[in-house]
């Protein structure tokens, strides 16, 4: 309509052809003109109407999107003379541009590389703009003032400003690929080969583990220095020729204590040629390593030198993928728990031959000098199989035959006073270090220092520990013993999975020497902070300093204590371990700090008249001492550990139930005491465990004027949770039932005599009770065995199986030495309900005893939680594990036989299949009428570890290739083995692999444990 309106006007005159006009709404003019215009920024707008002042073209006629296009037109040619400006500069700029990327992309095709396809059309595109451009700024120039030309290409300007501008604010990193190989499955990586065929068999393992379905994650871990590293380098390049493990790509991570999440992003990033910008966020990265991995089918990510938990999903890996495995190393056991590993594989200590093998490799030809072997031995031995020690050492003596520096090098080793390790101590010191510097809190790190007050190689006692730690002001005492002991428990706990202690036997700890002489370096270097000074173990000590907190000279060789000058700051002295006969009178005064005293294992008779100074004193402890009397400590008030077991006392002191802060008392092995006043125990308010097993003291005096402690003295104490002790009769228990059951653990005796100690210690939480020499049928035992645990039965009579059956609570049964039982379990309705809850027996030296499990048995909860079975010396029994057993004890786990001269079979299961399929140990031994390990067809798909010996007409093993993924070991004798029958010799041939002779055995040297 517009067009034809304009047509109209042009054609009656009322305007002229030349000029651009406008139609705006009704409501804008000036009623009773035909037609006005008005001039806005040159523009004519043009009103008609007819003769009655109605609008010829309304607004109803254009609407309002026609009238918003109107004014965008009128505002665009607004801005022509400033779109023309700026697309003079911006064409200009973007010419500019394209010059210097065609020159980069010369450059690249001159080294060899192909431009990017998106550079080149890029630079189309600015070619086609250029040309559009240029007669536009022409035009401009030419027409300055033709207000026609101006209104025709208003527009066209304004879109190729538009454009030019989007071509500028193109930016390339890089204007062409780079050639790059293409991407390897797996990265050789320069590593020694492993020494020992013990670092060949963990090597097979750790691949077997990574080859097993359902396994995606793995951690290897163990000490700093122990070869984590190593191994897995090995395994890294062992990938490259393996034929059982393919991976489309192997990602070797280097995390170390200070990578973040953005460096593990970027080594990953450089190994699967991913282009990283400076400005991507870890998350943007994330999800680009995401997308290229899960192009992958299988992928095996492998995170060295971890610290600390890593999220696999903030870095971008699929690790949830059946085709992604994750292998990682860590000194730290909490990092395989944090990071949920479905396998954990603990790397030992080379072995006393890979050591030293290592070690000739490591100091090369120099060893074939003549008597140097000697010292260098000695030298391995120290360093305890670790291998950066072996390793360091090994290649700092390389030429150097001399055989004084060897002798030298031995001596002086212990103490790094030579220049000649300074080196060495860096290299070593300054890697183990760093799992010291890692742990979380300043106890944990006084924890780890305090362990080195005891000798190189000492086996630490747990409890002991934690005692001194409380004592020492360490860690603060809870509420009881047992809370205190549980969170000294979870320190030690994370200093062995920081691999800074050791599990030793059990209840006992102890620290790598190399561990240690860490320890003794961080403590002098940081004397003046924790006060730390440990001569363990050397003959010739030198005096701590004044300023000494903690002083440990055990085993010194000490005969007579020097001068000691004045130690207010002393808090712990350990002198245990010396030939040590007396202690000068005025040696404690100056000790008036002194919260830990150990004189244990001395040959001191007796405490000196300055003992009384020790105001502050904690912990004592007198064990193996030959002292007989015992001074007054009645200045002791704060004393807490009082252990004075296998010492010759005779009685406790006068006054010593004044001690109403003590709440731990030792007095087992004390074969002389026979005196306790009343009121000694009943006076030690506090007291919360006692132990006075294997002690001479009789809890059952006769009433007379000496008025010695009675039994019923221990009912006095309120807070007792721990009794370890001998009684002479099950009288003393009669009334204590109810007693017994506010017991967290005991240890109980009965005996009509004192016995030397050749039996377990009672374990943590087990309430066990130890029977000797008891006649079962006139004692009243109900009361104390539903109370019991765990039941050791030794050269009683008696026992009938009326008892048997009330023994419901135990867990734990050894019978040994009782020849009146001739059968266990046998055929009966109540027979059913019989040791539901026992998990451990132990039958020994019963020479009437035929038949465990006699008959078959009705289905119920008899032996359901069984999982160890030993079996020594029972002439009489023909099969260890019946038919009927195997129908209820489907737990076991250990089956141990041994010295029963007619068993023939071990599992008697008849035409039925003898199905263990928890059993992971099978030990037999000195069974000369051994025909076989089963009488029938027999499945053990978990069992590890077989051993036999002395069982010559043994001549088949229950194994096939088949059912035997899980077996580790057989050990035997090599007479035996070679006599063996194979079905096949495949057969022989892989298990030969599994097989380590034994050495042989006298037959007639084994000891009875049991008396």
């Amino acid at each position: 309509m517009m067009c034809q309106i304009y047509v109209s006007l042009v054609k009656f005159k009322f305007i002229p052809n030349t000029v651009p006009y406008i139609i705006v709404p009704f409501r804008w003019l000036r009623p009773g003109l035909l037609a006005s215009y008005v001039t806005i920024n040159t523009i004519k707008l043009i009103f008609l109407f007819n003769s009655r002042s109605s609008p010829i073209v309304t607004m109803e006629a254009f609407g309002k999107p026609v009238f918003k296009f109107i004014c965008s037109r009128i505002k665009t040619f607004s801005k022509y003379e400033k779109n023309i400006e700026e697309l003079r500069e911006e064409i200009a700029s973007l010419i500019s541009k394209r010059t210097a990327i065609e020159e980069d992309v010369k450059l690249a095709k001159l080294e060899g590389n192909v431009p990017k396809p998106q550079v080149i059309y890029w630079l189309n595109k600015v070619s086609r703009a250029e040309d559009d451009v240029r007669p536009l700024l022409e035009m401009a120039d030419e027409h300055t003032d033709g207000m026609a030309s101006k209104m025709m290409q208003c527009l066209t300007v304004a879109t190729k400003l538009n454009l030019v501008k989007e071509l500028n604010s193109i930016n390339f990193d890089s204007v062409a690929r780079e050639r790059s190989s293409p991407i390897k499955s797996v990265v050789e990586m320069a590593v020694p080969h492993l020494m020992g065929q013990e670092a060949a068999s963990d090597l097979k393992q750790l691949l077997e583990i990574l080859n097993t379905d359902g396994i995606r994650s793995i951690a290897v871990w163990g000490k700093g220095g122990i070869g984590k590293t190593t191994l897995v380098k090995n395994l890294n390049n062992e990938l490259r020729i393996s034929t059982t493990t393919s991976f489309d790509i192997v990602i070797w991570v280097e995390v170390s204590r200070s990578s973040d999440l953005s460096t593990i992003q970027l080594q990953i990033a450089k190994r699967i040629h991913l282009k990283v910008d400076a400005d991507d966020t870890t998350n943007r990265i994330a999800s680009r390593i995401l997308q290229r991995l899960k192009l992958r089918r299988k992928i095996l990510l492998i995170l060295d030198d971890v610290w600390e938990k890593i999220d696999l999903d903030a870095v971008g890996i699929p690790s949830r993928d059946p085709g992604c495995k994750i292998l990682l190393t860590t000194r730290s056991r909490d990092v395989c728990r944090h990071m949920a590993v479905d396998a954990s594989f603990p790397l030992n200590l080379m072995s006393e031959e890979d050591s030293w093998n290592f070690f000739v490799h490591s100091a090369g030809p120099v060893l074939d000098s003549n008597n140097i072997e000697s010292p260098a031995r000695k030298i391995v031995a120290g360093f305890n199989g670790l291998p950066l020690a072996i390793k360091t050492l090994g290649n700092s003596m390389r030429d150097r035959p001399q055989i004084e520096l060897w002798r030298n090098a031995h001596l002086m080793w212990r103490c790094s006073s030579s220049s000649l390790f300074k080196n060495i101590e860096k290299e070593i010191f300054g890697t183990l270090a760093t799992s010291y510097y890692f742990l979380p809190s300043k106890i944990l790190k006084q924890c780890f220092l305090f362990c080195s007050l005891y000798p190189a190689g000492f086996s630490i006692d747990v409890r002991e520990l934690i005692q001194c730690w409380v004592s020492d002001g360490l860690i603060i005492e809870n509420h009881t013993v047992e809370e205190t002991f549980d969170y000294g428990l979870a320190l030690i706990e994370r200093l062995k999975d920081s691999c800074l202690l050791d599990q030793d036997s059990e209840g006992t700890v102890k620290m790598h020497d190399i561990f240690r002489d860490l320890a003794i370096l961080l403590s002098q270097s940081q004397e003046l902070l924790f006060g730390f000074h440990t001569q363990s173990g050397h003959q010739f000590y030198q005096m701590p300093n004044e300023s000494s907190r903690r002083v440990s000279l055990t085993r010194c060789r000490i005969k007579k204590l020097p001068d000691f000058p004045i130690y207010s700051h002393l808090t712990v002295l350990f002198l245990q371990g010396n030939p040590l006969q007396k202690i000068p009178n005025e040696f404690f005064h100056s000790f008036i700090s002194l919260r830990v005293l150990n004189l244990s294992d001395t040959q001191i008779t007796s405490l000196p008249a300055s003992f009384l100074c020790l105001c502050e004193l904690r912990s004592l402890f007198l064990r193996n001492c030959p002292i007989e009397k015992l001074p007054s400590f009645k200045s002791c008030c704060k004393l807490l550990v009082l252990d004075l077991s296998g010492t010759h006392i005779k009685a406790l002191p006068n006054g010593f139930g004044n001690l109403h802060s003590l709440r731990e008392l030792n007095l087992s092995r004390t074969p002389f005491l026979n005196k306790i006043v009343v009121g000694n125990i009943s006076g030690l308010t506090s007291l919360q465990t006692l132990d006075m097993s294997f002690s001479s003291y009789n809890w059952n005096p006769k009433t007379g004027a000496d008025r010695k402690a009675t039994f019923d003295e221990l009912l006095t104490l309120e807070h007792l949770s721990v009794l370890k002790i001998r009684l002479d009769s099950v009288r003393c228990l009669e009334s204590a039932s109810l007693w017994l059951k506010e017991l967290t653990r005991f240890d109980i005796q009965i005996s009509p005599w004192s016995h030397d100690s050749n039996h377990h210690v009672a374990k943590q939480n087990e309430k066990r009770l130890v029977l000797r020499g008891v006649d079962l049928l006139q004692e009243d035992l109900r009361d104390l065995l539903h109370n019991t645990s765990s039941l050791v039965v030794l050269t009683c009579v008696g026992m009938t199986r009326r008892q048997l059956l009330s023994l419901s609570s135990l867990t734990s049964l050894t019978i040994s030495n009782c020849n009146d039982i001739t059968c266990l379990i046998s055929m009966g309705r109540s027979s059913k309900e019989m040791f539901p809850n026992l998990q451990h027996l132990v039958l020994d030296h019963l020479q009437n005893l035929k038949f465990i499990v006699e008959g078959i048995i009705p289905r119920g909860v008899c032996l359901k939680n069984l999982t160890t079975i030993k079996v020594s010396d029972c002439p009489m029994l023909k099969g260890a594990v019946s038919y009927a057993m195997l129908r209820h004890a489907k737990k076991l786990e250990e089956i141990k036989v041994s010295g029963c001269k007619t068993m023939s079979c071990i599992i008697e299961s008849g035409e039925h299949e003898a199905s263990l399929p928890n059993l992971r140990v099978l030990e037999i031994g000195n069974m000369v009428k051994l025909r076989s390990i089963s009488d029938g067809a027999s499945v053990f798909p978990v069992l590890q570890y077989i051993k036999v010996l002395h069982c010559f007409g043994l001549k088949n093993l229950p194994l096939s290739i088949s059912n035997s993924c899980s077996l580790k070991k057989i050990e035997g004798d090599a007479k035996w083995w070679n006599d063996l029958r194979w079905d096949a010799d495949e057969d022989k041939n892989f298990f030969q692999q599994h097989f380590q002779a034994h050495p042989s055995e006298n037959n007639n040297s084994r000891k009875r444990k049991y008396k």
